[in-house]
This record gives structure tokens, C-alpha cells and sequence, in this order.
């Protein structure tokens, strides 16, 4: 099964998790912000977007494929979902990879 990204931007790392029923390019309204503070890694969700997919579909290989990107984007990651791409981001960072960082940018959103 392979995780597709958009990589895009420069900056400390930020992985976007889209929800239920998009693809990476749900993020393409808030990008051009995005992308002047971050190196953005715009992911497809398992059998969305350009990611495969695979019969054995579990809600656990979801949260794997979030901490999969993550750390192929590097180190001190922030991390942003949407929807239920916020739960499969928490569950990544609570549970599978506790080390992972959850970083809220509003605040950037809003400037």
C-alpha cells in the first residue's frame, strides 16, 4: 500500500490529514497561506487520492499510513486534520506515535 503526499512550500514540516469523503486537495482553499509558513505534506487518505488501498482495510492502518507520512516529512512534524482525518491525526499521535507533535495553527489561518 503506498501514502501519496503534495509536498509543497518551505518551512518546518506540517502533514494535513483531509476527511471522510476528499482527498489531498480539499487543503487547496487555505494552501497558498499554509505554504508561506510550512513545508506542507498534503496527504491522500487509504483509497483516496492517488493512495492504494488494500482488502484488509481497519481504522489502526489508517492511523499507521498518518504516521507513515509523518515521518517521511521528518523531524519536529506539526500535524493537521479535517474532519475524521483529526481523528486517524490524534489517534496517530496518542496512541500509535506518541511522540508526534500536535501543533493547532489557527492562529496562522487568522493572520
Amino acid at each position: 500500500m503506498s501514502n501519496a503526499f503534495k509536498k509543497t512550500g518551505g518551512g518546518p514540516p506540517l502533514v494535513l490529514v483531509h476527511g471522510t469523503t476528499a482527498d489531498h486537495t480539499r487543503w487547496n482553499p487555505v494552501l497558498p497561506e499554509l505554504e508561506k509558513h510550512f513545508t506542507v505534506y498534503a496527504m491522500d487518505r487509504r483509497g483516496r487520492g492517488k493512495s492504494g488501498d488494500n482488502d484488509h482495510y481497519t481504522l489502526e492502518r489508517e492511523f499507521e499510513d498518518v504516521v507513515a507520512v509523518v515521518e517521511a516529512a521528518g523531524s519536529d512534524v506539526n500535524l493537521l486534520g479535517h474532519s475524521f482525518g483529526a481523528l486517524c491525526a490524534m489517534d496517530a499521535a496518542m496512541s500509535t506515535a506518541p511522540e508526534l507533535f500536535i501543533n493547532e495553527i489557527i492562529q496562522f489561518l487568522l493572520d
